[in-house]
């Protein structure tokens, strides 16, 4: 239930707090009053779209807050699945900075704009002039007949099994899609493979392959060069070996007359080692340089396939060239499990469809059982509502295939007069005959679906006093289940209620500003006056005014 709304800073309205009390309160005020901004307000706070320019001051925050009282609703699953903490008093705020950014609160908690759609749904039901086209909606018509054959239990299990479907089937069409381009795709690929994997990328070195390339192709001046070099060290006459053994010699006969002389003596003496060791490698490398063309043959052979790879693999190194190889071998390998995963989504879509089949079956039953008992109610109202000769039909027939609400067609058809025949009811029906429809289905559901707050705008439209009388004692009817705000201009529905608010514009000398004010039973005589004569009402207005309220 509404227990308080609290409003600041939006459209003509500077600041205001609303006391609300269960039953059947009326709105009224002139036209231009503010109702509609009142409307607005609850819209916004409930998820409608923020617009910066709501504000009033646009240098101050715009607030909508109200205060519900949920004990009796059952609304615990909805706080758990949305990780927010649950309160009897719970309190939900919506806010606009002067910026035009929006922010939601739950009992304090920042939470999405989504989620405060999805309670608001839960806490309050606006109906307004602009929405009886919602009527001939399919999703209005479903939750009408769902909620008056309290199927919520069935219809979550369905939405549950549903999205699972759905998502089966996403996932199968997604790999069935793959398979067909993976079979185009599996050749090329397993070509590539063998192609790297017969290289045996693994044992090869490039750099290595290739300074020996290198080295074969110039062995011959290697070789000669070598050999001119060893000859040089130790070859026929003058060689520098022979001229370093000499120099050693000399200097060892003088090594005993001076220390300097000495260390020349040993420095000889090492370097001497050293270049006889220098000469034997030279000479053993030399003699390992072969000219060797069938080597040549297969190292260009085998440089040239790798240096192909790279090149048609687009990369640089040999490091590169076997991430490529081992992104094939992965891809190969993944390729080769889609058939498994095929078989499995199938097998997963099946069994939901079963799910689906059962679930489906079970509501349809109870629709079709509720749309009997949901057309003998609501054609009750319309002999109330001076819709005499009207009929409602709840036409349910299957759908191909399984939609987000279950495997069923819903189509209100409807006919205001005799001999006329069955129409959907939003070909045929005229706009008071709607809005009168739409209370007579709204009234037959308050006794079946609980809902903390319904907001009628102008239910009255195109109808008389004694039709509006009777919408009346039907509003007042309905309040005895669920709280009912009705917005009205007909006195005969204001009297009906337990309990009247009035809306009114107060202007100063640059400023206009709505406010709201709880009527005391003498006010409410003489506002139900003034709707009935004007303001210039007579004694006989005041005293049938008293008699509306009795």
């Amino acid at each position: 239930m509404l227990q308080q709304l609290h409003v600041s800073n939006y459209a003509l309205i500077d600041k205001i707090t609303v006391d609300f009390h269960s039953g059947l309160t009326a709105i009224t005020g002139e036209t231009g009053s503010g109702k509609s901004i009142l409307l607005g307000a609850f819209g916004f706070l409930l998820g409608g779209r923020a617009d910066s320019r709501s504000i009033k001051n646009p240098a101050a925050k715009c607030i909508v807050e109200a205060l519900f009282e949920l004990k009796e609703y059952g609304l615990q699953t909805f706080f758990g699945e949305n990780d927010l903490d649950y309160e009897d008093q719970t309190t939900i705020r919506r806010e606009i900075a002067p910026g035009g950014k929006s922010r939601c609160f739950i009992n304090d908690t920042p939470v999405s704009l989504n989620t405060l759609k999805m309670l608001g749904e839960l806490l309050v039901d606006i109906h307004s002039q602009h929405q009886n086209s919602i009527l001939g909606e399919r999703s209005f018509q479903f939750s009408t007949v769902d909620g008056f054959a309290k199927n919520k239990n069935y219809t979550d299990d369905y939405r549950t099994a549903f999205k699972k479907y759905r998502e089966y089937k996403k996932d199968l069409e997604t790999c069935l899609e793959e398979e067909s381009r993976i079979r185009q795709e599996m050749d090329y690929l397993q070509f590539q493979w063998n192609e790297l994997q017969k290289a045996e990328l693994e044992k090869i070195n490039l750099t290595e392959l290739e300074k020996e390339l290198e080295l074969l192709n110039n062995a011959g001046l290697i070789k000669n060069t070598l050999q001119h070099i060893s000859s040089l060290f130790d070859g026929d006459g003058q060689s520098v070996l022979s001229g370093l053994t000499s120099a050693r010699q000399s200097l060892q006969k003088i090594a005993p007359y001076n220390n300097e002389l000495e260390e020349f003596a040993n420095r000889s003496e090492s370097c001497l080692i050293e270049l006889k060791e220098l000469a034997r490698e030279i000479d053993l490398f030399g003699i390992n340089v072969q000219m060797d063309e069938q080597r040549i043959e297969n190292l260009n052979e085998r440089l040239g396939k790798v240096y192909q790879l790279l090149h048609k693999h687009h990369v640089k190194s040999m490091e590169e060239l076997k991430g490529v190889y081992a992104a094939i071998d992965e891809k190969i390998t993944g390729y080769s499990g889609i058939d498994d995963k095929i078989k499995k989504l199938k097998e997963s879509v099946k069994k939901e469809e079963e799910n689906l089949h059962h679930i489906s079956e079970a509501i349809t039953e109870t629709r079709k059982k509720a749309a009997v008992k949901l057309q003998k109610e609501v054609e009750k109202y319309f002999s109330e509502l001076h819709l005499d000769h009207a009929e409602l039909n709840v036409e349910i027939t299957p759908s191909d295939d399984y939609n987000t609400f279950g495997k069923d067609n819903i189509c209100f058809l409807f006919k205001a007069n005799k001999g006329g025949n069955l129409l959907p009811v939003q070909q045929v029906a005229s706009g008071g005959e709607i809005s009168r429809v739409m209370l007579a289905i709204k009234a037959s559901i308050s006794h079946h679906k609980k809902l903390p707050v319904l907001i009628l705008d102008e239910i009255d439209q195109g109808v008389s006093g004694e039709t509006g009388k009777k919408i009346g004692t039907i509003l007042k009817e309905m309040s005895g289940d669920i709280q009912v705000l009705t917005i009205t201009h007909l006195p005969q529905i204001a009297g009906k209620a337990q309990h009247h608010l009035k809306v009114f514009k107060v202007v100063n000398t640059s400023t206009a500003s709505t406010s709201v004010k709880e009527l005391s039973n003498e006010e409410r005589i003489r506002e139900l006056a003034e709707m009935l004569n004007g303001k210039s009402y007579t004694a006989a207005a005041l005293q049938n005014a008293k008699e509306l309220l009795n």
